[in-house]
């Protein structure tokens, strides 16, 4: 059944609007909904408003995960065309924190062709390393693994061997990027984002900048990493090594010098992987959650869960969510979305030789996102958690 037609097959219940039921029909890339109900685990520990992140945390999130969605796009074309692909029914539509960002170098891992960049943001005089989550089968092949990779930190720690082979293709390179960010701009943070497999490299990247004999950072340098969806990559001790970074850190250069935030989202089932019974631990101490839009902090004890509920009476009272089924692709704004409109923009300029192809992409926006089938506004859809992948 194509997703369209099991749109239309759903029952009639209260339930998505018919912007919500169209922008589900686009669905192209995996959501991972499927893997949440077999993998994930609720937690016992219901969340209410007292758990909800401050809106400064949520407009800051909001900010950099729009640095972690173009780590997926040809780069340097992106930095290149901000002022074109800013604008309205462009790909970057919304993403208003770009403005005015400096590419310092665009990567390539050698290992399979995972990018990642770093960028210069002059306004916040904060360099950005952004890391892409998996976007080809190779990277997919990598990720499908559950063996482990000796860390050179030692004393017993070990990472996903498949994350371990792709962050190595291309940590020279974006060590080196960081090195030449630090020297040539004014820096007072640096910034580590991904999604999925790109928030994991980050940590990675992290460990790699605070262990001894790593690179030396600038004294007094602020540290933030903002990872969304991302699955577990390292073992037990792994974790008490990051800890014991951490808190190092903190002591020598202030408590605020190093701010972690690693999201999950309702019905992301790529939190859940690969399985804590091989041995695998999330290095995020209280992760955040995101559901119908809302930030909630999560306790520590509960940090290996990927789904909690919230209190009835505070669902109710929240304004309609605008991505209700969650999935992997919905953090904070719509990656399915971006990288939809990035592949029509791709595919127009091969057609055209690169040339007079804006109006035919206008057109196709219109016609693809605001030419709705006049079935999807006669018949509500469910808010039904098996719809997706």
């Amino acid at each position: 059944m194509t997703v369209r037609a099991k749109l239309f097959s759903l029952p009639r219940k209260a339930g998505l609007t018919a912007e919500q039921i169209h922008m589900y029909s686009q669905e192209r890339m995996m959501n991972f909904r499927w893997i949440s109900r077999i993998m994930a685990t609720y937690s016992l520990h219901t969340l209410n408003h007292t758990d909800l992140a401050s809106l400064d945390v949520a407009a800051e999130l909001s900010e950099l995960s729009q640095f972690a969605n173009i780590a997926y796009s040809p780069l340097p074309y992106i930095f290149d065309n901000l002022d074109l692909l800013m604008e309205a029914d462009f790909p970057l539509e919304g993403y208003d924190a770009l403005q005015g960002t400096v590419l310092v170098s665009a990567i390539r891992g050698k290992v399979a062709n995972l990018g990642a960049y770093v960028a210069y943001r002059p306004a916040t005089r904060q360099l950005v390393v952004g890391i892409s989550g998996t976007s080809n089968v190779s990277q997919a092949l990598q990720d499908l693994g559950t063996l482990k990779h000796k860390h050179p930190a030692g004393g017993g720690c070990a990472v996903h061997a498949g994350f371990w082979k792709m962050y190595k293709g291309i940590e020279p390179e974006v060590i080196g990027a960081v090195k030449k960010g630090l020297c040539d701009h004014d820096v007072t943070e640096l910034v580590l984002t991904g999604h999925s497999l790109g928030g994991a490299l980050c940590y990675l990247l992290a460990i790699d900048l605070l262990v001894p004999g790593g690179l030396e950072l600038p004294t007094g340098l602020a540290l933030k990493l903002a990872a969304f969806g991302s699955p577990r990559c390292g073992n037990a001790r792994m974790l008490r090594m990051w800890i014991n970074l951490i808190e190092k850190y903190r002591a020598q250069n202030g408590e605020e010098s190093l701010k972690e935030y690693s999201v999950k989202a309702y019905n992301d089932g790529v939190p859940s992987l690969p399985p804590k019974a091989f041995g695998f631990r999330h290095f995020a101490l209280n992760p955040l959650y995101l559901m119908e839009g809302h930030l909630y902090h999560t306790p520590s004890s509960e940090a290996e869960f990927c789904l909690f509920h919230i209190s009835t009476e505070d669902r109710e009272m929240g304004e309609t969510p605008l991505h209700p089924l969650g999935g992997h692709n919905y953090y904070l704004r719509d990656l399915e979305r971006f990288v939809r409109r990035m592949e029509w923009i791709a595919n127009l300029m091969a057609k055209n030789n690169g040339l007079g192809w804006e109006d035919q992409y206008r057109a196709k926006v219109a016609r693809r996102e605001r030419g709705w089938n006049k079935k999807s506004a006669e018949t509500p859809m469910a808010a039904d958690n098996s719809f997706g992948q």
